[in-house]
């Protein structure tokens, strides 16, 4: 055991980048309210009035380092899930899909499952700043199927880049509910 930490170190010492990845992963996500973080953001109605492009009025991200759909392999800097969320103005409904990520230098680099589309997490003070990168289903927003075709994140539309704070496990919870 005593030679597989020092092999472990010597890897991070070897690889800065390594260090970084371990260390973000930590600070946002495994090290955070025993492993389950909750990074959500809720818009009222005043925000949304004055943001009349804006479309989404919830979305949350997150994460529980003991759950993977793939039961076999360990959740690690390189390779890790999380749920992803949101729910749009126009209705009550949650759009649920699960989140792939992995450590990038400084930032989570993501994509959704079923071609939902791609996002970057970036590190903000003891939040996640998300921001779509690409689209999913051959669109440029993002594309998650509930009841009907959830989608967010026009170009011209206020739905591109949104602040995640950490938030009560409850607010998550809320999202996986339905």
């Amino acid at each position: 055991m005593k030679t597989l930490s020092v092999l472990f170190l010597s890897a991070i010492a070897a690889n800065p980048s390594a260090a970084n990845a371990v260390d973000i992963y930590t600070r946002y996500f495994t090290g955070v309210s025993g492993g389950k973080p909750c990074y959500a953001r809720y818009y009222d109605p005043g925000h949304l009035n004055a943001h009349p492009k804006q479309t989404v009025r919830r979305i949350v991200v997150d994460f529980d380092q003991d759950q993977r759909d793939d039961k076999v392999t360990k959740n690690t800097p390189a390779d890790f899930q999380a749920g992803f969320g949101f729910m749009l103005k126009r209705s009550n409904e949650w759009y649920r899909q699960e989140l792939f990520r992995k450590v990038t230098a400084d930032h989570f680099d993501c994509y959704l499952d079923a071609d939902g589309g791609k996002v970057r997490l970036t590190p903000e003070g003891d939040g996640l700043r998300l921001e779509i990168t690409d689209g999913g289903g051959g669109t440029d927003q993002i594309v998650v199927e509930g009841t009907d075709w959830g989608e967010f994140g026009t170009p011209c539309g206020d739905d591109r880049v949104f602040i995640l704070r950490r938030a009560d496990r409850k607010l998550c919870d809320a999202a996986n509910a339905n």
